[in-house]
């Protein structure tokens, strides 16, 4: 079935590129980076997670529309003087740029301070943050960032905002959120029978050994093929009919 699989990812990365125009490079640009040898400074550590954050409940379209303005309210994510930003004026600025979520922007900017404050911690344990990401699996690396028993615990981030925090520094690893648990699972793909987090992770880390396709260009096959502003094929409402991958689906509508 491996062979059946690349097959697919293939199909769906031709199907996005004749179909889909404005896809955003910037996880595989990453990946490519560190690949070719680049050290991520603490400046880009904050600034993929806080963008990580950000687009946790919102479209990252309007994220990547607002990116410049963003970056300018964030002070290029220069650490010391973003602790001492007041949370109120980012989270006032955040909402007039329409990139604020009433479920997660404030917990988000009350607690950024206290989340530079364990970066930093992690810095001086590890030497670099890159040396902490890289000093064990991504695996277990998310464990650290989003367990609640573990010292170096983000406030307010799960394995899912974790795992896209890691991809937006070049780690390969795939973000488990609702697109690509809803693909993936029993019901469509079948790629990944569980809904367990850690799971699809493994399963993911698993596939891409075989078929030889890096986990974050398969999520970013997945996910373009569903998410909302880009393919919009495989989405809660499937487009079946359209479909150009259904024969590997269980839902053939």
């Amino acid at each position: 079935m491996s062979d059946g699989y690349k097959k697919m990812f293939e199909t769906l990365n031709q199907y996005l590129k004749d179909n889909v125009e404005d896809i955003d490079q910037t996880i595989i640009n990453a990946i490519n980076d560190r690949k070719n040898g680049k050290k991520f400074s603490f400046q880009e550590h904050l600034k993929g997670f806080i963008y990580a954050q950000l687009s946790a409940l919102v479209s990252w379209k309007i994220i990547k529309e607002h990116q410049t303005e963003l970056n300018a309210l964030f002070n290029d994510f220069e650490k010391d003087r973003l602790k001492e930003i007041a949370p109120e004026t980012l989270i006032e600025k955040i909402r007039e740029l329409k990139c604020y979520s009433p479920y997660t922007t404030k917990n988000q900017m009350n607690s950024l301070k206290a989340n530079i404050e364990t970066f930093e911690k992690i810095e001086n344990d590890y030497g670099s943050l890159d040396s902490f990401i890289t000093h064990d699996t991504p695996s277990n690396i998310v464990k650290l960032l989003a367990d609640s028993k573990s010292i170096y615990k983000l406030k307010y981030t799960g394995v899912a905002l974790a795992c896209e925090y890691l991809r937006n520094v070049g780690i390969d690893i795939i973000k488990p959120d609702a697109h690509i648990k809803r693909i993936s699972g029993i019901k469509r793909l079948n790629l990944v029978p569980s809904k367990s987090e850690y799971k699809i992770i493994d399963e993911f880390k698993r596939l891409s050994d075989e078929i030889g396709i890096s986990q974050v260009k398969m999520d970013y096959l997945l996910w373009n093929y569903c998410a909302k502003g880009y393919g919009e094929i495989c989405t809660a409402t499937p487009k079946c009919r359209e479909c150009v991958i259904k024969r590997y689906c269980n839902q053939r509508g």
